[in-house]
């Protein structure tokens, strides 16, 4: 696995496409980003300012050149929208190791069919050709939707890292560490696979149409 080899891949299905984040993203993502709600359980309220979305794409393109995060920007291909964003980090070479984390998205976009699907494509990515042994999630001990969100994917509770970050407000994170790894991966993906399936042969039916592709995640 060369880290050189993706860092300018685009990953894309029929509804969602992952860009690589540049310096010309940073006006969109200000836009779907601007939100305090998004920022609640983050360590930095990353994109609510244009100031703040300038500073945070800058320093995610360094960790690029550095090769410890590939930043994506995360594309609605039904309204042709920056929506949000998700990276590869933690990246190990030497272990075949991975995570993927930073990731948001703008309210009108949660709890549709965006965050599965942008899941699918970097899980996919990561273990059908960068061929890793891991990938890990974790998020904020108390934030239960993003919990909620990450077992729906399928990936396996570990624990909790205790007091392991401070917030942007002060307070103290402990954070719900999960994984998936290879053995795991093939099972994984169909039932991932099924759960959009059964959501999209739900929204077809469904009388709601500003709800195309409903699935909780």
């Amino acid at each position: 696995m060369q880290l050189s080899q993706f860092a300018s891949t685009t990953l894309e299905d029929e509804y969602v496409k992952l860009e690589p984040m540049t310096l010309q993203h940073a006006a969109a993502l200000h836009e779907a980003g601007k939100f305090s709600a998004i920022w609640r359980w983050t360590t930095h309220p990353y994109c609510l300012t244009q100031e703040a979305t300038n500073d945070w794409v800058a320093s995610c393109l360094r960790n690029v050149h550095d090769g410890t995060q590939i930043p994506f920007v995360i594309v609605d291909k039904q309204s042709n929208t920056i929506v949000g964003s998700s990276s590869y980090l933690n990246i190990s070479l030497e272990h075949k190791t991975i995570e993927i984390g930073y990731t948001f998205l703008t309210p009108a976009s949660q709890r549709s069919y965006i965050n599965r699907r942008n899941k699918l494509l970097l899980l996919t990515h990561a273990f059908e050709t960068l061929k890793v042994n891991r990938v890990a999630l974790q998020t904020h001990e108390k934030n239960d939707k993003s919990r909620n969100a990450i077992l729906g994917l399928g990936a396996q509770f570990e624990g909790i890292q205790r007091n392991c970050r401070i917030q942007y407000d002060g307070s103290i994170r402990s954070s719900a560490f999960y994984s998936i790894i290879k053995p795991e991966w093939s099972s994984t993906k169909a039932a991932l696979l099924a759960k959009i399936e059964r959501a999209e042969l739900s929204a077809l039916t469904s009388s709601e149409p500003s709800a195309p592709f409903s699935t909780q995640t």
